[in-house]
């Protein structure tokens, strides 16, 4: 097998699984993360206060329709279930802090993860481009000394 080739096919995986992150990093401070500091801004924290999508002001898109089936929210989001039209939803108070660390901290917006995503395609084009060369004067320069 031919090492550039072999480099090539770990590097691009290397950067597949950065590029994958980065968006599961995006959509859960940008979907997930919206509806959680909501309802954490929104201080819905018992049953008593919990809220429903139009009461936080937040559209339910298909994609926090998706999350609130998913284990993950789940396991910090209650769901307040009653027979009114709106359902509406908690955080309860033990819950709060693994809410926060997960989903709170600096907001994230559309242009820095499309700003990150377009260092990385940089960086691992110069990678893909030049490790090859390195390599070689490496392998020569190791060659020499033994």
């Amino acid at each position: 097998m031919n090492m550039d080739f072999a480099t090539n096919v770990v590097f691009q995986g290397i950067f597949i699984g950065l590029i994958i992150a980065v968006l599961a990093v995006g959509y859960n401070k940008l979907v997930i993360g919206k509806f959680v500091k909501a309802l954490i801004n929104a201080e819905a924290n018992h049953p008593a206060f919990a809220k429903s999508f139009s009461e936080l002001n937040l559209r339910k898109t298909i994609f926090i329709r998706h999350a609130l089936r998913g284990y993950m929210l789940q396991k910090i989001v209650a769901k307040l279930d009653d027979d009114g039209e709106e359902v509406k939803y908690y955080i309860p108070e033990d819950k709060l802090y693994r809410a926060g660390r997960m989903y709170g901290g600096k907001d994230v917006d559309v242009l820095l993860i499309a700003g990150v995503l377009l260092v990385l395609f940089l960086f691992f084009g110069l990678v893909l481009l030049y490790f090859p060369i390195l390599w070689d004067l490496m392998s020569n320069l190791i060659e020499t000394m033994f």
